[in-house]
């Protein structure tokens, strides 16, 4: 259907003539809009992106992704799971955490970090070979793997320990934000007061909830705005502030996509008690996620209006080579060499204009902080995150020629069909 004679008409009736000013001043002002939004497109998708990503790793890096209760024999299973990186033995529970005469509600957790199991997928990605270590799981059947991990991967997951907990001792780490709540003393380790309800027991004075004294000794360097932050313990002391048994075991699971989860939780669905981030964070980065959803639609709305003078502006050339379309069709072109004609005619503005957004938004979106420290913008104390994602990209390269294409198909049709007679008689 392609061929030199058809390229040579195209592009002529592109480069347009006299008679037609009008038409090419319309495709190219379609040419311009495409252009400017691709490039706002490139720009806002990869800020955005950026942003979610760094949100992801802030918050998503220290929560537990999915917390399940099962058997150390279930450890081969959970491992297997697709997007399962790595699992190590957890606990966490709802306290009260009371310093003085103020209390806030807190999730205390614990994890045994010296015993943390990886999958083999993950073990070859990183690099790491097969190792078990000697322990009462070595008679199970498949073991993955039992070491110590660097504490965070490129991901920006943590998976080690960050904090010197000695067991015995009772200490805890906690978020900077119920520092200032409680009014703590981090250079005297103050101490303050965890109160449970879970597994309370009943004495003569009535259902008597856990009561125990712990040190602040540390500080989370997370973001954690929720209504009851994290605090970080030795795993074997919050198991006995918690009087958890012997037999109840709960394992966190680390994902490979935080974002994935939907899909590992589908396997563990009537075999396994689960929690997962979604209970604790899910509201918020569903917020985020529909901010940028309607972000993008709103500038795919300066594609579509291009678009639309696409439409014009090829009506308009149609209309006035109605004679030349004629001529053509008398000395023998085929109606699908016209149509390619056409449609070349018309994609050519969404396709100079994709290149052109293109190579003007990756270079902007890359130099965003520096453009907004010249005009006096601050957003943030740190450098704005920026995350060009060739996926989002080619979605947005497709979403403006599909556009495009839609509306250049009917008046390349018209003018493919056009009755050549009817034209020459009319002319």
């Amino acid at each position: 259907m392609l061929n030199n004679s058809v390229l040579f008409i195209a592009l002529r009736y592109i480069r347009g003539s006299k008679k037609q000013r009008f038409a090419t001043f319309v495709a190219a002002l379609a040419t311009l809009g495409i252009a400017i939004g691709v490039c706002a497109l490139v720009v806002v998708s990869s800020i955005m992106q950026g942003l979610q990503e760094r949100l992801k790793e802030s918050i998503l890096g220290d929560c537990p992704h999915v917390v399940v209760r099962a058997n150390s024999s279930d450890i081969p299973y959970l491992l297997n799971i697709r997007g399962v990186n790595a699992l190590v033995p957890f606990i966490e529970g709802e306290a009260m955490l009371q310093h003085g005469s103020n209390i806030s509600m807190v999730t205390l957790q614990g994890e045994r970090t010296d015993s943390l199991y990886i999958s083999h997928g993950y073990a070859g990605e990183i690099g790491l070979s097969s190792r078990r270590a000697a322990s009462s799981h070595d008679d199970i059947d498949h073991l993955q793997y039992r070491i110590k991990m660097p504490e965070t991967d490129r991901a920006g997951y943590h998976y080690g320990s960050q904090y010197e907990f000695v067991p015995g001792r009772y200490q805890l780490a906690v978020n900077y934000s119920t520092v200032l709540e409680l009014n703590l003393d981090l250079v005297d380790n103050s101490k303050v007061r965890l109160i449970s309800t879970r597994n309370a027991r009943y004495t003569p004075f009535g259902l008597t909830p856990v009561q125990r004294n712990f040190s602040v000794v540390d500080i989370i360097n997370s973001l954690d705005k929720s209504q009851s932050p994290i605090v970080i313990g030795h795993y074997d002391d919050v198991r006995k502030f918690f009087r958890v048994k012997g037999e109840e075991n709960y394992y966190r699971l680390f994902l490979r996509d935080p974002f994935m989860v939907e899909a590992v939780t589908s396997q563990l669905d009537g075999k396994y008690q689960y929690t997962d981030w979604r209970s604790r964070y899910g509201d918020f980065f569903k917020a985020v996620g529909l901010e940028r959803i309607s972000m993008s639609i709103m500038l795919c709305l300066i594609v579509l209006v291009a678009a639309f003078n696409i439409l014009s502006s090829l009506t308009m050339v149609v209309s006035s080579r109605v004679s030349e379309i004629a001529i053509l069709k008398t000395l023998g072109m085929s109606n699908g060499r016209l149509l390619a004609v056409f449609l070349l005619v018309g994609m050519s503005a969404s396709i100079v204009g994709s290149i052109a957004g293109l190579a003007l938004g990756i270079p902007l979106a890359l130099n965003a902080q520096d453009m907004l420290n010249v005009i006096g913008i601050s957003i943030m104390s740190e450098r704005l995150p920026v995350y060009i994602d060739a996926g989002n990209i080619s979605i947005i390269v497709a979403l403006c020629l599909g556009v495009s294409l839609l509306c250049t198909i009917y008046p390349a049709m018209y003018a493919s069909r056009s009755d050549p007679a009817r034209a020459l008689t009319s002319s």
